[in-house]
């Protein structure tokens, strides 16, 4: 859709042998480009990226990649655990690289260890974003952008936390059209008003760029032995992340169950925590389950069989849920019930993460 400012006579625009060309304006919306339901924001808009720049990526194969899928943190005494925040806005660069397409990252952090930009450099550098981002829009491929919201719209209800899907522009406006997984309403944020929502001023849009050969194999080997070092609680450093947590892995199931066992944490924690879990499994069932066949026979029936552990452990997770849904606090005799369920969630990643390792042993050294 074009818009014009005014109108121009033909024969009046004539100077001097050329013809004056009258500025158009153009608004574009993408359309059928919406982020994915679920918990990790990164996951739901890197989805609909890739798909729109012709990309053969499952949800599951990217929380697998990224490592959502695997992931397990427990913090007691806080409120609900941000399950994906190290992940989500710490941890994917280290695989972003490696997945087969160039991206285009325009960052400020403007209360940051290294001295914040001027203002007229920070807004050169929105400036290089907006035309980057219509760019991108006009080849049909969406944008990502961390809390694409002014501090206004946040304070006014705008949930638009994390990041977010920008699929269109106004240049009339200067505006973006954002979509967002969790805030219901499309809406429009001025290109330069944004990145001052969260404690460090973060301003963050990703572009993506061309296709790029990368080695799926080594990609889905290295994916694995990240999984095996979330469940051992390597993969990161505690006192290092960003987002703190208490455990992670195997020690985040012992500190929940503990939690449960002392009356720590209620019904309502319990419940959200075994949502995102049930969630996160699903995706590492199929995630194996998918990539399998990529192995050779030996490492492939592994993680055939290491899928079947998860499946194992979402029947145990199902049932914490239910228990949860059907009573509005715990009993003695429930909270004893919710202790068994993830004892058996527990038991059955162990299991899991066994198969996983036994498919790397099997799998020749580089």
């Amino acid at each position: 859709m074009f818009f014009t400012l005014g109108s121009v006579d033909p024969a009046k625009a004539q100077r001097n042998g050329s013809f004056y060309k009258e500025k158009v304006f153009q608004k574009k919306v993408l359309k059928g480009v919406e982020p994915v339901e679920g918990d990790s924001t990164f996951i739901g808009t890197l989805h609909p990226m890739l798909k729109a720049a012709g990309g053969d990526w499952s949800i599951s194969r990217l929380t697998g990649t990224f490592g959502h899928a695997f992931s397990f943190s427990m913090k007691i005494g806080d409120g609900a655990v941000w399950q994906q925040a190290n992940i989500d806005w710490w941890l994917l660069w280290e695989m972003i690289a490696n997945i087969g397409y160039e991206f285009q990252e325009f960052q400020v952090v403007l209360k940051g260890k290294q001295s914040a930009p001027t203002p007229k450099e920070l807004q050169y550098i929105k400036d290089q974003t907006w035309e980057k981002v219509k760019a991108s829009i006009d080849r049909g491929i969406p944008a990502i952008a961390w809390q694409p919201m002014t501090v206004v719209q946040r304070d006014s209800g705008v949930n638009a936390y994390g990041w977010a899907s920008l699929v269109g522009y106004d240049e009339t406006e200067k505006t973006y059209t954002v979509r967002h997984q969790h805030h219901k309403t499309e809406y429009t944020v001025p290109y330069d008003q944004f990145g001052y929502t969260d404690s460090v001023g973060w301003y963050c849009v990703m572009v993506l760029g061309k296709k790029k050969p990368y080695d799926r194999m080594a990609l889905e080997v290295k994916s694995l032995e990240y999984a095996v070092a979330f469940a051992n609680g390597t993969r990161f450093d505690l006192e290092n992340a960003p987002y703190k947590v208490d455990a992670v892995g195997f020690a985040a199931y012992q500190l929940w169950k503990q939690a449960l066992e002392s009356g720590d944490v209620d019904i309502g924690f319990t419940e959200h925590s075994a949502w995102i879990l049930w969630e996160m499994r699903e995706n590492a069932a199929a995630y194996l389950r998918e990539i399998a066949g990529h192995f050779p026979k030996v490492s492939s029936q592994a993680l055939s069989d290491a899928a079947e552990f998860y499946d194992e452990e979402i029947k145990a997770i199902v049932k914490l849920v239910n228990i949860c849904r059907e009573n509005k606090s715990f009993t003695k005799s429930t909270r004893q019930e919710a202790v068994k369920a993830v004892k058996a969630a527990l038991d059955a990643e162990k299991k899991a993460i066994s198969k996983i390792e036994a498919a790397l042993a099997t799998l020749p050294k580089n």
